[in-house]
């Protein structure tokens, strides 16, 4: 594998990262959602952008991380390919959990309830983990749900180990290698791909509506609603390695792709309280699976365009930008304590929702970015992320 025509995949993936840092910012105005630090005006606009561009962003994660699954597990072999799984993904997944995740909980339980527990290791053991905790003792506007073991972000950690220990076992069993049999290049064969995911979405969202989380066997966090999608763009990742389609698709048919994405884009972000069906889900229902249809063409054709954009946009980009690169991964581990000191710093700010919104998304970006680089300048630090 030449990695000078990988690098545009590693651009992707900051591209989204920045993107990623700004849905978490936004859901601290979001009306009607939890989020580590919540303010006040709220605004319906940002709840939306949080609910369009952060499932496509983390599906195209999903896709852009499966696509190496076979490089790294054709050079390591099962044993190895799994112990750098755990070593890159489960050990920054359980420390995330303790160094960053409950303490943020904790920080918002101190801010928005007064219910006792205002210590750090007892709301550890009676609130986040719920033992020996009161299930009505804390409730507040936002957060009803105990206990409240929820991993924030670190999800996708969690759903990456799974997808990589299925593919592992599915490797040992099979014994062979993923078949190339998704041929050249065609509309043809992405309708019919994009068509797939809508109908097993459909069936999924006719009984989860979105933004439905809860942990699958008591730990594993998911949006049901939204696991199909991330679920076949793992598999679809895998199947690309095999093929040529990342070098080769044209130009122009990708540039067709994210027109057309962009337009479905642009109408739901500013056009969605005249689509009927705006996200619907939750029900079996003509809404629910137009919406499905409509979401699943927006993020396919997006995905497309963006990686052809960037695989020829990347010769211009400045050879620094690599750097920004390498602490991709980082940023997203730590982004979130990060967006919510800003939040925090930014509290008494007097400026207009839309202005604080943009101020603190500048500022989480450019902070995430500069934490880790310098933190990843320590060997044992490079090792997990």
């Amino acid at each position: 594998m030449d990695k000078n025509r990988l690098d545009y995949l590693d651009f992707l993936k900051v591209f989204m990262a920045i993107f990623i840092v700004t849905v978490h910012v936004a859901l601290a105005y979001a009306p009607g959602i939890w989020w580590f630090y919540k303010s006040l005006p709220e605004d319906d606009w940002l709840l939306v952008y949080y609910q369009i561009i952060n499932p496509i962003a983390m599906a195209l994660f999903f896709l852009l991380s499966a696509y190496f699954f076979p490089a790294s597990f054709d050079k390591k072999g099962a044993k190895k390919f799994m112990k750098g799984k755990l070593i890159r993904v489960g050990v920054p997944f359980i420390a995330g959990v303790f160094l960053l995740i409950i303490p943020l909980h904790f920080f918002y339980h101190l801010q928005f309830r007064d219910c006792g527990y205002t210590t750090l290791y007892s709301y550890t053991w009676n609130m986040f983990f719920g033992i020996g905790g009161d299930a009505n003792a804390c409730h507040d506007r936002w957060l009803d749900i105990w206990p409240d073991l929820k991993v924030a972000h670190l999800w996708f950690l969690q759903h990456l180990l799974i997808y990589a220990s299925i593919y592992t076992l599915i490797r040992l069993l099979v014994r062979k290698k993923e078949h190339k049999f998704l041929g050249r290049p065609s509309n043809v064969k992405i309708v019919a791909f994009i068509l797939v995911l809508t109908t097993i979405t459909f069936a999924m969202r006719t009984k989860f509506p979105l933004d439905y989380w809860n942990g699958f066997l008591g730990a594993i966090q998911m949006e049901y609603a939204n696991v199909p999608k991330y679920a076949l763009f793992v598999i679809l990742g895998v199947l690309l390695y095999r093929t040529d389609w990342l070098t080769t698709f044209p130009i122009r048919r990708g540039m067709v792709w994210l027109g057309f994405g962009f337009i479905l884009l642009l109408t739901t972000l500013f056009g969605y309280e005249y689509i009927p069906f705006f996200l619907a889900s939750g029900e079996f229902g003509l809404n629910t699976f137009l919406w499905t249809l409509w979401d699943c063409f927006m993020t396919v054709s997006l995905g497309i365009g963006l990686i052809v954009l960037f695989r020829e946009g990347s010769r211009y980009l400045y050879k620094g930008f690599r750097q920004f690169s390498q602490n991709t991964y980082g940023v997203y581990l730590f982004h979130v304590p990060i967006v919510v000191f800003v939040q925090y710093f930014f509290r008494d700010l007097s400026e207009p929702i839309y202005v604080r919104f943009l101020i603190e998304c500048v500022v989480s970006v450019l902070i995430s970015f500069a934490f880790t680089h310098f933190i990843r300048k320590s060997k044992t630090v490079r090792k997990f992320i």
